[in-house]
This record gives C-alpha cells, sequence and structure tokens, in this order.
C-alpha cells in the first residue's frame, strides 16, 4: 500500500513540477524513477529472494540466483528501455536491450558448460 502511495505523490509532485519548471521535469523525472527501482530492489526484492535462498535445497541455488538474475536484469532493462523511448532516443534503447540479452545469454551458456560437456561426451560415446 505503502507504495501505491509513494506513486501517487510523486505523480503529483512530477505534474507540479511539469507546469513549474518544465525544463528540469525529465532530470526529476529520470533521478525519481531510478531512486524508486532502487528503493524496491533493497525493501521488496532483496529480503525476498534471501528468505527464498534459505529453503532452497542446495543443488537448485545456482539456477535459482540465475533465474532470479535474469528476471531482475530483464525488469530494468525494459524499464530503461521504455525511459529511453520516451526521450526517443530508439537506437540507445534497443542497443540497450540487445546488450541485456546477450549479457544474459553470456552467462546462462558459461553455466551450462558442464551439462554441454557432459552431453557432447554421451554422444561421442554412442557413435
Amino acid at each position: 500500500m505503502i507504495i501505491y502511495i509513494t506513486i501517487i505523490l510523486a505523480f503529483v509532485l512530477l505534474q507540479l513540477i511539469k507546469e513549474i519548471y518544465p525544463r528540469i521535469h525529465t532530470i526529476v523525472y529520470t533521478i525519481y524513477i531510478f531512486l524508486f527501482l532502487t528503493y524496491i530492489l533493497t525493501v521488496f526484492i532483496i529480503p525476498l529472494v534471501s528468505q527464498y535462498i534459505n529453503v532452497l535445497p542446495t543443488n537448485l541455488l545456482p539456477v535459482f540466483k540465475l533465474l532470479t538474475f535474469s528476471v531482475v536484469l530483464l525488469f530494468l532493462s525494459q524499464i530503461i528501455e521504455d525511459l529511453l523511448l520516451d526521450y526517443e532516443y530508439t537506437s540507445l534503447a534497443s542497443l540497450f536491450t540487445f546488450t541485456t540479452k546477450a549479457i544474459l545469454l553470456i552467462v546462462w551458456l558459461n553455466h551450462m558448460q558442464q551439462f554441454y560437456d557432459k552431453f557432447i561426451s554421451i554422444l561421442g560415446l554412442l557413435s
């Protein structure tokens, strides 16, 4: 509930700034987005993830951490992409999204390297 109140108050404040000082509206808007994302990450996501880390078995822990990292990074990428599109930086937004997807692909491929090695050795034994 406090998140909704914060969003409503920020919206009112941003509208006030837009009417009084339209030139600094985009700067304040960008700063607010990053501060709000930091607040959400530190207050909700990190405690929730650490709570589930204690419950999970140790063999699933690396996959859970990678999944959590992937989801958080994709959400942040989507928010930043929308923010860049609002400011009409379409090429930078698409580059940011592509880079995020490439980073996630490299991280997952590095994690799955042991599986690929075993799979290729089993295929070598079958032929």
